[in-house]
């Protein structure tokens, strides 16, 4: 049987601001009403199963990637979640491993989560070529006949043809602009798309030959419950240089769908229609004498642009990016720089997403901090108290179960309570619509680490 293995544990950090550690670019809404994610389980759509469709993951993002996956039906046990991030290699073998107790003869199909591919039905044809040639126990590769010099991805240079499927000679990396102008007029050259398809038992067989250290590993996991024991010890490697540059079982799928990896602000700016003077904009923008300029923007905000050239503009709440074009694979050396720093906006955004609904800090200030708290229809937040600041809640819209020390009160529009600090408490919509709430925080200390739990519905 086949079987999808989708890779959404990314950061994506080359698409800050936009993309943060704990909201990161698989689950935004780049293009259309759906995220990269959803938009990569429906592509699957007459190929896949979703009962076969498994996700791998951080812990972090479980409730993200239910929430967004559970209208496919894909079961929960089917989101596989690492408790950190040890690179492609691993995180592949953990699947391979988990799905061949399964199923011994499953054929994998592994897709990252935020790919842009037009016409599905090229995309599926490759798909199914790559069944095919699987069976015959190749590791399949997906190449990607280039439309540009890129020097963005990685190129696999095609070798002989063997039983009917084209062989790959070698892996390269991402090329200066010289050699990939090469790449790009010779027809042998394909980019390298980290789509693959491979019969779990073979993929594994090669772990155990080339990666002998990660494959004992994975022998010590037979169930979801052993990975956060055996995980630790793991080393991070990419299937690319751990595997594909070293086996001799590679076959190579040409295909000529259009396709980008999504990998910058670059990429992105490929995909979106532009004027006369070759500027992009997704929002209210007016440019005066300008060329070339791309402007994405979260927000109601005005974004004017005067007699600038080939800039990159991602403007969102709290934090504006400007960069050269030329420059935008380099935004994830200014995210490593913001952690140094330690500053937030590598993190999180202004408004912040819970597994019950989400938060918009409105304004903050010395000893305050106001927030717009939005809880989803039957949910709640844990039972807490802080030891460092107190809360006033006023309802907007909606009516609130409010657990306040040993009082039970119903709160609704127009109407406030008052939670002292040091009380335990707790936030709960039990009817069908969200109820929105603006608190008002007050105290020495408004970090979210001044929580205790005592009850908490997601586990926490």
């Amino acid at each position: 049987m086949n079987y999808a293995v989708i890779l959404a544990g990314g950061v994506g950090s080359r698409f800050w601001p936009f993309s943060r550690e704990l909201e990161p670019k698989q689950f935004m809404k780049i293009i259309g009403e759906a995220s990269l994610l959803q938009v990569t389980v429906q592509r699957l759509k007459g190929a896949v199963d979703p009962a076969r469709t498994y996700i791998i993951t951080n812990n972090i993002y479980f409730y993200e990637v239910k929430a967004q996956v559970v209208k496919f039906g894909i079961p929960d046990k089917n989101i596989i979640l690492e408790p950190e991030g040890k690179n492609t290699a691993p995180a592949i073998g953990l699947c391979a491993k988990l799905i061949s107790q399964i199923d011994q003869d499953a054929v994998l199909l592994v897709l990252p989560s935020d790919h842009y591919i037009k016409n599905t039905n090229n995309f599926k044809k490759a798909l199914k070529k790559g069944i095919s040639c699987a069976k015959e126990d190749f590791l399949v590769t997906i190449g990607i006949k280039p439309n540009a010099a890129s020097t963005g991805y990685g190129y696999i240079k095609a070798g002989f043809k063997k039983n009917g499927y084209v062989r790959v000679d070698k892996f390269l990396e991402k090329p200066d602009l010289k050699k990939a102008t090469k790449y790009f007029k010779d027809k042998k050259f394909f980019w390298n798309s980290g789509m693959f398809i491979w019969k779990a038992s073979v993929f594994l067989e090669e772990v155990k030959e080339y990666l002998p250290k990660l494959y004992a590993n994975l022998e010590l996991i037979n169930s979801a419950s052993d990975i956060p024991r055996v995980w630790p010890v793991i080393e991070a490697i990419s299937v690319d240089y751990g595997i594909m540059e070293r086996s001799k079982r590679i076959a190579l799928i040409p295909s000529d769908f259009y396709w980008t990896d999504l990998g910058s602000w670059g990429a992105l700016a490929e995909i979106f229609p532009k004027d006369k003077k070759g500027n992009i904009a997704n929002s209210d923008t007016l440019n005066l004498d300008s060329h070339g300029v791309c402007v994405f923007a979260r927000g109601n905000r005005l974004v004017s642009t005067v007699g600038i050239k080939n800039i990159v503009i991602a403007d969102t709440p709290d934090a504006l990016l400007v960069c050269d074009r030329d420059k935008t694979q380099d935004v994830k050396k200014l995210v490593e720089k913001l952690k140094l720093l330690k500053r937030k906006e590598h993190q999180v955004h202004l408004t912040e997403r819970r597994p019950w609904g989400s938060f918009t800090i409105l304004q903050e200030g010395l000893g305050f901090k106001i927030k717009l708290i939005e809880i989803s229809p039957h949910k709640r937040l844990s039972l807490q108290q802080h030891k460092r600041r107190a809360e006033h809640w006023v309802v907007v819209t909606g009516a609130a179960k409010v657990v306040s020390g040993s009082k039970l009160s119903l709160v609704s529009s127009n109407q406030s309570i008052y939670i002292p600090k040091g009380r335990k408490h707790r936030l709960e919509n039990n009817t069908n619509q969200p109820l929105r709430i603006v608190e008002v925080q007050t105290g020495s200390y408004l970090e979210e680490d001044d929580i205790e739990r005592f009850e908490d519905d997601f586990k926490r």
